[in-house]
């Protein structure tokens, strides 16, 4: 046999074991090409999105790349580690350095190479349905044809190759000073009983809770600021909420003796403090990996699905055409009869109203609302605006009132409204009492804030006000109006915007769809990725200790137990290991979603059910692997 043949022996005898980390890499490097065939896709240099597009894939091929070569060195280091004594029987019957060093090289190649080709073998088939997907998420009319390109072959193999090789060196340097004894003991460590701290266990829960309490809170505004304290708390939280209170929970649980010493909750409980501590930093990892992963995919997917509702949200009206400063009626009608006219000729209905407006600053007292510019309307104006809507109008506002729309997502800025607020008219200054709502109307240029006053005020206002303030709006009502979004944009495109501001659902709609789309496109695989990668993380340290796991299950059928106890107390400790991560992820990522609620208007409760069902489907079919194989060798040791 020669030296070759025995590495490839090594790798194929060692099957199971590689398994999981081999699918994991081969899925990278399945990614990390798809994407690339997009990059050198000669079609899409046809379309204007195509710089965008490029920059967001190189991005997503960076993230990818790197977290691949930190997986690799984590999951290379964790195989060697559980092979020391195999490597030790070697150095004792006579293996020089070098040759052991030559060996460990040869047998990750082999694997990286195979993770290579696998992965280029099944992007090339899945390369057609991903330009679908593609073609579908970013509303491309003509599908991509299919294209493999020679570029994205080349790269892909350079850059993985690279990275399975740097690996394998860094981590044969660590086995350069190891001596005989120290890798003949391999992983071997004597158990020492788990110790806790009461503090830090406190701490932990404390900062957790505190974190879930921002996150639940949070809105757009507040989220901004918030979002780095949150995870500030959450990660080491949950650090040690895994190496400190979960040695507790299981101090506690030994206490109760009813509980205790019922069926084989004393070995199985006993045990389980141990493989705790032992996999404390693996299971903060995965939690880690499995959050970002549920939490980016909801995310993503919700705010996907949510663009309609969004957009009906943030612009209340179809279309509405605002006149620019020093804009003439003439030139305004001219455009607005344009505007019309190509509505006709593209069969898109409409009713429509022209009303003006008034632009003009507040005085308050309060800093936020000072200078603040306003458009300010008058009563039967807006009740005109709000009857082509079909919505009912608020009541009219008596002399010396003004009822004030803003944003709904502005909470912290409404909460300070005050209840008197000055309008200032030419060169006075006009104090109403105040009543406030979410605004029904667009947002136009230079405010987001609008007043209504009682016709017989915006009359005496519009007498003082000067020529340049006076604004024309014209507002057009389309039903379905999402239904004509492009035909809309693009009529609205050609719009002079010296002359007139325009806003629209369609414009809005297109634009949150399109940045939606091309997230969604570059984040859902990485996300992917990442969730891959924690369950191959613990598929890693389950089979790294399962021999030893199988001494001490051996032990338990010499003094009494059946095959039948074992394997319900193996199963149990898996499942716990293996769900506790997950469950704990799925919490953290459920405080995220209540975030992503309180700035949505559409539900997430169904995006976030749909991310969970998925992620626990793959989860589960782990465990079984994982189980089945706990069991499987458990039985051949009895």
């Amino acid at each position: 046999m020669t030296f070759r043949q025995f590495a490839f022996n090594n790798v194929k005898r060692n099957t199971r074991a590689y398994v999981s980390y081999f699918l994991s890499c081969m899925f990278a490097v399945t990614v990390f090409f798809m994407y690339a065939v997009v990059i050198f896709h000669p079609a899409i240099r046809n379309y204007e999105f195509h710089d965008v597009v490029q920059s967001g894939i190189i991005a997503s091929e960076v993230m990818i790349y790197v977290f691949s070569f930190l997986f690799v060195l984590y999951s290379t280091g964790t195989f060697i580690k559980s092979r020391k004594k195999e490597y030790g029987l070697l150095t004792t019957l006579g293996i020089k350095k070098s040759q052991l060093n030559r060996l460990l090289i040869l047998e990750n190649t082999i694997i990286g190479l195979a993770s290579i080709l696998a992965g280029l073998a099944v992007g090339a088939l899945l390369t057609k349905l991903f330009l679908m997907i593609f073609s579908a998420i970013l509303g491309i009319d003509d599908i991509l044809p299919f294209h493999l390109s020679w570029r994205a072959i080349g790269l892909t193999v350079l850059l993985f190759f690279i990275m399975f090789e740097l690996n394998t060196l860094a981590v044969v340097w660590t086995l350069r000073t190891k001596t005989v004894m120290e890798v003949f003991r391999g992983s071997s460590r004597s158990r020492r009983t788990p110790k806790f701290s009461w503090i830090l266990s406190t701490l932990a829960l404390g900062a957790v809770v505190y974190a879930y309490y921002l996150a639940y809170t949070a809105d757009l505004i507040s989220i901004m600021w918030r979002m780095f304290p949150i995870l500030a708390l959450i990660i080491p939280g949950t650090y040690f909420l895994f190496t400190q209170l979960s040695i507790a929970t299981t101090n506690l649980l030994k206490r109760n003796k009813s509980l205790l010493y019922r069926n084989l909750n004393l070995l199985t409980i006993s045990d389980l403090s141990y493989k705790l501590k032992e996999n404390a930093r693996i299971l903060f990892i995965v939690t880690i990996l499995s959050a970002v992963a549920f939490t980016s995919s909801g995310v993503l997917f919700g705010l996907l699905r949510g663009v309609e509702a969004e957009t009906l949200r943030f612009t209340p009206q179809a279309v509405s055409l605002l006149s620019n400063e020093n804009a003439k009626l003439e030139e305004f009608e001219s455009v607005v009869t344009d505007v019309e006219t190509q509505f006709k000729e593209q069969f898109i209905p409409y009713e429509s109203t022209l009303v003006t407006a008034i632009r003009t600053e507040t005085e308050s007292t309060l800093s936020n609302w000072d200078k603040t510019p306003v458009l300010v309307y008058a009563y039967s104006d807006y009740q005109q605006m709000m009857d082509l809507k079909g919505v009912e109008a608020t009541a009219e506002p008596q002399a010396r009132e003004g009822l004030l729309f803003v944003q709904d997502l502005m909470d912290s800025y409404t909460k300070s409204i005050p209840d008197v607020l000055g309008v200032k008219i030419g060169q006075t200054t006009k104090n109403l009492s105040l009543d406030w709502e979410v605004s029904p109307l667009n947002s136009s240029i230079g405010t987001n804030v609008q007043l209504v006053v009682s016709d017989e005020q915006y009359e005496q206002f519009k007498q003082a006000a000067e020529a340049s303030s006076i604004r024309y709006n014209y507002v057009m009502n389309i039903p379905n109006s999402l239904d004509y979004a492009t035909e809309t944009d693009n009529i609205l495109n050609q719009v002079n915007p010296e002359i007139v501001f325009t806003d629209s659902q369609a414009g809005f709609y297109l634009m949150m769809r399109q940045s939606m789309s091309y997230l969604f496109f570059f984040g859902i695989f990485i996300s992917v990725l990442f969730f891959l990668a924690a369950g191959s993380i613990l598929y890693f340290r389950m089979y790294q200790g399962i021999d030893k796991d199988l001494k001490h299950y051996y032990s338990l059928y010499r003094i009494g137990l059946t095959s039948k106890e074992m394997r319900k107390i193996a199963s149990r400790q898996v499942a716990l290991l293996f769900f506790l991560p997950f469950t704990v992820a799925a919490i953290h990522a459920g405080f995220a979603f209540k975030a992503l609620q309180n700035i949505l208007v559409s539900n997430v409760l169904i995006p976030s059910i749909f991310v969970y069902s998925l992620y626990f489907a793959v989860h589960f079919i782990n465990f079984i692997i994982i189980r089945n194989i706990y069991t499987t060798k458990l039985n051949k040791v009895m």
